[in-house]
C-alpha cells in the first residue's frame, strides 16, 4: 500500500557529513576462473564518493539529507551523527475513549497489542521470526544493518498506553486537520504531567528517561516521536487515518524540547505476520531522514518499478538512498579517467550486504550524493532484502536472482531560483537546499518539479524529469516499461547478467525510452536560461552526453558476500 508524506510548514533541506567507509573487498573462492585481463584501474584505483563538507570556519562536517535541512533551521533525524550516537526514537502508543456510535471504532487497544507495538519497534532478529513467523526485522533491527550502524537508533517505547481525552471523533476535531502533530503535541503535556507525579504516574516508578533525555543531540527538539493509534485506517492517503511523516513548526526549547519530526500511523498497519508487519514502519521511518517517496503521486509511471523500500515497501533502501544518507561511498569513475582507450575492472558484492556501489559520474560531477550520475549496485536476495525479493510483500516481489541494477540518479539541489542548481557541496552544506526533482510524473505539488522537463522539438510535449529511474535491461522496447504504465513491476529481467552490457550511445534503445532527452544527454546539459510567459528559454549543451560502455562480466554466489560482480567499463568507441 502506499504511504503519504506530510510536510507542514518549510520543507527545506539541510547537510551533515561522515566519512562512510566500506570493507575492503577481498578474494573469495566463488570468483571467476576466467583468463586474467590486465586493466588500467581497479576498485582501489578509484576515488570514493563525498558524504562531507567543509564549514566556513574550515571544519569538516557529514553531509547528507538531513543536515542540508538542518542549515535552513528544518532539522530532521540525523541520518548519520557525527559523534556516532544513536538519535532517539520515542515510541507514543495512543488510544481514544470508545465511541459506541463509531461503527470503525473497532480496535481492541489492550495490553497484548500494546506489546505488539513494542516488539515491532524493538526486537530482535530471533525473537520477531518466533512472533511473526517470517524473517522480518523489527524497525530498530532494519536501521541498525541497513545504515551499517551509522543511522541507529536509541529506541523507547513507553510502557503504557497514552490515553486521549476524547472520542477519535473529538481527536479528528481538535486536531486541526493533522493528527500526527496533534498527538505529538499531546503527548508532550501527558508525559511531563505523569512523570511529575508520584512514582512518575502511569509511566511507573521504575522509568528512566525524563523528557529531555529525547533530544539527545541537545538541539531543542525531541530526535523523532512515533506516533501508533488504536484507530483503524482509511483505504486514500487523502483521508485524516493514513500513514505519514510530517513536521510540527514549532520553534527549539532547550529547556523543555519541542517535537519537530513526527511519523502518524494506524495499529492496523502492523496486523499481517501475526501483528508484528513493521514495512510501513520502517517505510515511514525512511522519510524521517529526508528522503522521499519513489513511487508516483500521480499514478502515471514507474521509475523504480516497485522494488525498493521507498516504493512499495519492498526490501532494503537502495544505494542512492543510502549514499545521501551518508551510509556509503561509492566509487566513482569519471570519463577522463577512461580517455586514451582506460578500461576499469571493477567488483561489487551485493550492495545491501556491503555498502558496495559505483557511480558514473556525468560532466562537472561534485563527487557527493546531490548531483546527476548513474548509481551501479548488485542486486539479489540477501540480508534485508532477502524475505520480501523471494516471497513478496503486498502484491510486489523482489530480485530473486543476483544482477546489476542501473539506475539514473538526478538529485540536483536548487536554493531561492529553481531553474539554477547548486553544485558545490560547500554551499549546500552551509546554506541548505531542496530537491529539483521527485519520482511523481509532471511533479509534485509544492516542490515546483512541473518546471524540470525536456521539451520535444516542436513543444508538442514534455518528457519530465525524475529523481531516479531504472535503466531496465529487457523493457526497453515493452508496451510494458515504466514509463509508459503505473502497472510496471520491476523483475529479474530488469536486472544486467553476465554478459549483459550498457551504454547510451545517441540511438539506443536505452537512451530513447529511458532519458528525458531521447539521447544519451545528460538532463543538466539544458540549462534555463529565462521565461517567455509560460514557455521556458533554455540552451543545451550537445557535449555533455553518456560516453561510457558497462559490460557484466560475470555474477557468482558467494556464500559471505551472497554475490560478487566483476563489471567492466570503458569509453563507448
Amino acid at each position: 500500500m502506499n504511504k503519504k508524506l506530510l510536510v507542514v510548514g518549510a520543507a527545506m533541506l539541510s547537510i551533515c557529513m561522515t566519512a562512510c567507509s566500506q570493507p575492503a573487498i577481498e578474494s573469495s573462492s566463488a570468483t571467476s576462473s576466467e583468463e586474467e585481463t590486465v586493466y588500467d584501474l581497479k576498485n582501489e584505483d578509484l576515488p570514493k564518493g563525498v558524504t562531507t563538507f567543509q564549514a566556513e570556519d574550515g571544519t569538516t562536517h557529514n553531509l547528507n539529507r538531513a543536515s542540508i535541512y538542518k542549515a535552513v533551521g528544518d532539522p530532521h533525524v540525523n541520518s548519520c551523527p557525527e559523534d556516532g550516537k544513536k538519535q532517539k526514537l520515542l515510541v507514543n502508543p495512543i488510544r481514544f475513549q470508545k465511541d459506541e456510535g463509531d461503527s470503525r471504532d473497532t480496535i481492541v487497544a489492550d495490553d497484548a497489542l500494546l506489546t505488539k507495538i513494542t516488539k515491532a519497534f524493538t526486537a530482535t532478529d530471533e525473537e520477531l521470526k518466533q512472533l511473526s513467523g517470517s524473517d522480518i526485522y523489527s524497525v530498530k533491527s532494519f536501521y541498525e544493518q541497513s545504515s551499517f550502524g551509522k543511522g541507529a537508533f536509541d529506541v523507547v517505547v513507553l510502557p503504557t498506553w497514552v490515553d486521549y481525552n476524547g472520542t477519535p471523533t473529538q481527536f479528528k476535531n481538535n486536531s486541526g486537520g493533522n493528527g500526527g502533530v496533534h498527538a505529538s503535541t499531546y503527548l508532550k503535556t501527558w508525559y511531563i504531567s505523569e512523570y511529575n507525579k508520584a512514582n512518575h504516574g502511569a509511566l511507573g516508578a521504575d522509568w528512566q528517561y525524563t523528557w529531555n533525555d529525547f533530544d539527545s543531540d541537545k538541539d531543542g527538539f525531541i530526535d523523532l516521536v512515533w506516533n501508533v493509534y488504536a484507530y483503524p485506517y482509511t483505504e486514500t492517503s487523502t483521508e485524516f487515518w493514513w500513514a505519514y511523516v510530517t513536521y510540527t513548526s514549532s520553534d527549539p526549547s532547550v529547556a523543555s524540547p519541542n517535537v519537530k519530526t513526527l511519523a502518524f500511523a494506524s495499529t492496523n498497519f502492523i496486523s499481517k505476520f501475526n501483528g508484528y508487519d513493521t514495512h510501513t514502519l520502517i517505510h515511514e521511518t525512511g522519510h524521517t531522514y529526508g528522503v522521499l517517496d519513489y513511487y508516483d503521486y500521480n499514478n502515471v509511471w514507474k521509475p523504480m518499478g516497485g522494488v525498493d523500500l521507498m516504493d512499495q515497501n519492498v526490501g532494503d533502501h537502495n544505494a542512492f538512498s543510502k549514499f545521501h544518507y551518508g551510509w556509503v561511498n561509492p566509487w566513482v569513475i569519471k570519463e577522463d579517467m577512461l580517455t586514451g582507450g582506460k578500461v576499469a575492472e571493477i567488483t561489487l558484492r551485493a550492495t545491501t550486504l556491503t555498502g558496495d556501489c559505483l557511480v558514473l559520474a556525468s560532466p562537472n560531477y561534485n563527487m557527493t550524493a546531490f548531483d546527476e550520475f548513474m548509481m551501479v549496485e548488485l542486486m539479489g536476495p540477501y540480508g534485508l532484502a532477502e524475505r520480501d525479493y523471494k516471497s513478496g510483500y503486498e502484491n510486489t516481489k523482489g530480485f530473486t536472482e543476483p544482477g546489476i541494477r542501473i539506475t539514473h540518479v538526478d538529485n540536483r539541489m536548487w536554493r531561492g531560483n529553481h531553474d539554477e542548481w547548486i553544485s558545490d557541496p560547500n554551499d549546500l552544506g552551509r546554506n541548505g537546499g531542496d530537491v529539483r526533482n521527485t519520482n511523481s510524473h509532471a511533479g509534485r505539488g509544492g516542490l515546483r518539479t512541473d518546471l524540470d522537463f525536456w521539451p520535444n522539438e516542436d513543444g508538442s510535449a514534455k518528457q519530465y524529469f525524475c529523481q531516479l529511474s531504472l535503466m531496465d535491461s529487457s523493457n526497453v522496447d515493452s508496451s510494458m516499461n515504466w514509463t509508459n504504465t503505473a502497472n510496471f513491476t520491476a523483475n529479474n529481467g530488469t536486472l544486467f547478467k553476465k554478459g549483459q552490457r550498457f551504454n547510451l550511445g545517441p540511438k539506443t534503445a536505452w537512451a530513447k525510452t529511458f532519458m528525458p532527452s531521447g539521447t544519451n544527454l545528460w538532463n543538466k546539459a539544458k540549462t534555463t536560461t529565462g521565461w517567455q510567459g509560460d514557455k521556458m528559454k533554455f540552451t543545451i549543451d550537445e557535449t555533455c552526453t553518456f560516453n561510457y560502455y558497462l559490460k557484466v562480466k560475470d555474477i557468482v554466489k558467494d556464500d559471505q558476500y551472497g554475490a560478487i560482480a566483476k563489471l567492466e567499463v570503458k569509453l563507448d568507441s
